[in-house]
C-alpha cells in the first residue's frame, strides 16, 4: 500500500475538521452569535454654582499648654489624678510632702511675735519719758532758785539779808540752769536713741513678716493645682521620689477649643479676608466670628465643626510667599488632639456652572482621577479629570468633563474603552444642605 505524504494529511485533517465545524454551527446557530453589551449603571454630571476652596496641610495645638513644675522641692507625697484625664481649674492634682514647710512656717511665725514684742518695747519710750521727766525736776528747780534770787535782791535793799545770802542764790540758780541745759541734751540723745530703736524694731517686723510670708507661700507651693481646664498627660514623675524645684511632673493643655495652624498664600489670605469682612459687615459682626475654615482629617473625613479666624502672624513669609494663620475650632466630641495633621479647607469663592460628577462614578489610577463615559453611541471613553475637590457626594470638575454627560457609577469592572454598553440611567446623588460640604 502506498504511503501518503505527511503534507496530504495534513490537508485532510483541516478539511475534516472544517466540515465538523460548519455542521456545529448549522446545528447551534446561538454559539456563533457575538454576546451581548454588558450592563451598566450611569449617571449624569450636572452644573451647579458650588463653593471652592483652597487646601493647606495643618496640625493642630492647644490653645493653652502649661507645664506643670515643682515649685520647691521634696518628696512627691500625692499624685490626684489619673494620667490623660480632663482636670478642671484649681483642681489639686499634687502634693509635695508639708511637714518642713509647716515647721518652717511656725518658726517664722514665732519669730514675728519676738519682733512685735520688741516694737511695742521700743514705742513704749520709757527711757525718753524718765529723762523728759528728770528734765522737767530740774526746770522746776531753776524756776525756784531764781525766784530766790529776785527776793534776795528786794531783801538785801531792805537790809534784811547779807550779801552772802544773794551770792548763794545766784550761784545756785547757775547751777540749776546747768542742769537744764545737761538734762535736755540728754533728753535729744534718748530720743534719738528712741527713735533709731524703734526703727530698728519695725524692720525687725518686717523681716519677721517677709519670712512668714515667704513659709507660707512654700507651703502653697507644695501642692500644685490646675491653672487651666483641660487634659493632663503622662506623668513624668511617680509617686515617692524626690523632686527639685522647677522639676517639670507633668503637661497639660485645653482641649476645646482647639488651634488649627497652617500657612496660606498671599493671594488666598486677602481673598479670605476681604470675604470674611464683606459677611460680617453684612451679619453686623466681627470678621473673627464667621466661619472660614473646614478640617479634613487624616482618615478623610469631613470633621463636623467649622473654625473661625484666631490670629495670624504678624508678616508674610517673603521666601515661600504664605502667612501662618490659627483657625479656631470646637472640639466637644474630643475628636482633635493636639499634635494631629489635617488638611484646612479656606472657602474662596462661589462658582457658578461647575460640573459636578458623583465620587462613585471616579476611579484613581497611580494619583490620576479617571471616569468612564458612555458617548451617545452606548461606546466607552475614559477620561482624564481635574477634581478640585469634594462637594458632599460629588467632585467638583475643574476639567475633563461638560455638563449631561452620561458617566459610569455600578459596573465599571465590566467595561474597557472602546466598547458598548446597555447602560441604565440612575438620577444623581442628592446635593449637600446649604452650608455643609461633606
Amino acid at each position: 500500500m502506498r504511503r501518503i505524504p505527511s503534507l496530504l494529511v495534513g490537508f485532510l485533517g483541516l478539511a475534516l475538521i472544517g466540515c465538523a465545524s460548519s455542521r456545529a454551527s448549522t446545528q447551534n446557530p446561538r454559539a456563533a452569535a457575538a454576546p451581548p453589551p454588558p450592563g451598566v449603571v450611569v449617571t449624569q454630571t450636572i452644573a451647579r454654582t458650588v463653593p471652592i476652596y483652597s487646601a493647606a496641610v495643618a496640625q493642630t495645638i492647644a490653645a493653652q499648654t502649661v507645664d506643670l513644675r515643682a515649685q520647691v522641692a521634696g518628696t512627691l507625697d500625692q499624685v490626684l489624678f489619673k494620667q490623660g484625664t480632663e482636670v478642671r481649674q484649681g483642681q489639686l492634682l499634687f502634693v509635695i510632702d508639708q511637714r518642713p514647710f509647716l515647721t518652717a512656717l511656725q518658726a517664722a511665725q514665732a519669730q514675728l511675735a519676738a519682733a512685735q514684742a520688741a516694737l511695742k518695747q521700743a514705742l513704749e519710750q520709757v527711757q525718753l519719758l524718765q529723762a523728759e521727766a528728770q528734765l522737767a525736776a530740774l526746770k522746776a528747780t531753776l524756776v525756784n532758785t531764781r525766784q530766790q534770787v529776785e527776793r534776795d535782791h528786794y531783801l538785801l535793799a531792805q537790809g534784811a539779808v547779807a550779801q552772802q545770802q544773794l551770792d548763794n542764790d545766784t550761784a545756785t540758780a547757775e547751777a540749776a540752769a546747768a542742769n537744764v541745759v545737761a538734762q535736755e541734751a540728754v533728753v535729744k540723745n534718748a530720743a534719738l536713741s528712741q527713735q533709731i530703736g524703734i526703727e530698728q524694731a519695725r524692720a525687725g517686723v518686717q523681716q519677721a513678716q517677709a519670712s512668714v510670708t515667704q513659709a507660707q507661700l512654700n507651703l502653697v507651693y507644695t501642692t500644685v493645682r490646675a491653672p487651666i481646664d483641660g487634659q493632663v498627660g503622662l506623668l513624668n514623675v511617680d509617686q515617692g521620689n524626690l523632686v527639685s524645684v522647677n522639676m517639670p511632673l507633668a503637661t497639660m493643655s485645653s482641649v476645646d477649643p482647639i488651634v488649627a495652624q497652617f500657612p496660606l498664600s498671599e493671594v488666598t489670605f486677602l481673598g479670605l479676608v476681604k470675604r470674611a469682612a464683606a459677611a460680617a459687615a453684612k451679619a453686623g459682626v466681627t470678621p473673627l466670628n464667621i466661619p472660614s475654615f473646614q478640617l479634613v482629617l487624616a482618615d478623610g473625613s469631613n470633621y463636623p465643626h467649622t473654625g473661625t479666624f484666631r490670629t495670624l502672624n504678624r508678616a508674610v513669609d517673603p521666601q515661600t510667599g504664605t502667612i501662618l494663620v490659627q483657625a479656631l475650632f470646637r472640639n466637644p466630641e474630643r475628636l482633635l488632639r493636639p499634635g494631629m495633621y489635617a488638611q484646612v479647607r479656606a472657602m474662596l469663592e462661589d462658582r457658578p456652572n461647575t460640573v459636578l460628577v458623583p465620587q462613585a462614578a471616579v476611579q484613581e489610577v497611580q494619583g490620576a482621577k479617571m471616569v468612564f463615559v458612555v458617548g451617545p453611541d452606548d461606546s466607552v471613553s475614559l477620561r482624564t479629570i481635574t477634581d478640585g475637590g469634594t462637594y458632599g457626594p460629588f467632585f467638583i470638575v475643574l476639567s475633563g468633563l461638560q455638563a449631561g454627560e452620561r458617566v459610569i457609577v455600578q459596573g465599571v469592572q465590566k467595561v474597557r474603552p472602546g466598547m458598548r454598553v446597555t447602560p441604565t440611567l440612575a438620577p444623581a446623588p442628592a446635593l449637600p444642605a446649604a452650608g455643609q460640604t461633606g
